[in-house]
């Protein structure tokens, strides 16, 4: 990413901002000229600016995930982020809804036991 110039090291002709100060009825100098730059060569460095940024207890989580649910339903679901003590998770596909609903108890025990510092009250599972 290049820096952008610094207004006091710009370079002004006085005697034309004189000028077009009374010709244009201006109130200040004009910014100095940067150099253009098209919305493609912009876009990743805003992007990746935008990326959720998640909590060492998730990442924590997501790594113990496939030991805590089972690989099968961890292939599906992941810990997305935790919210007033409840744990939501993310799940890809609508039919692993109701087998996650099923395990719903077991998991919250394996949390609470495993995990106590968090203090996990309850679990939401949402469709991604």
């Amino acid at each position: 990413m290049q820096h952008m110039e610094q207004p006091r090291k710009s370079k002004r002709n006085n005697a034309r901002w004189d000028l077009d100060k009374v010709r244009y009825r201006l109130g200040r100098p004009p910014a100095p000229n940067r150099e253009t730059r098209s919305i493609g060569d912009i876009l990743p460095d805003v992007m990746a600016g935008l990326e959720t940024p998640q909590s060492e207890n998730i990442l924590i989580l997501r790594q113990a995930w496939p030991e805590l649910a089972g690989e099968q339903i961890a292939r599906h679901s992941e810990p997305g982020f935790i919210k007033d003590f409840v744990l939501h998770i993310h799940v890809d596909h609508p039919g692993w809804m109701p087998e996650l609903e099923r395990s719903k108890r077991l998991l919250l025990q394996k949390l609470q036991s495993q995990y106590r510092e968090l203090r996990i009250r309850r679990l939401n599972f949402l469709l991604e």
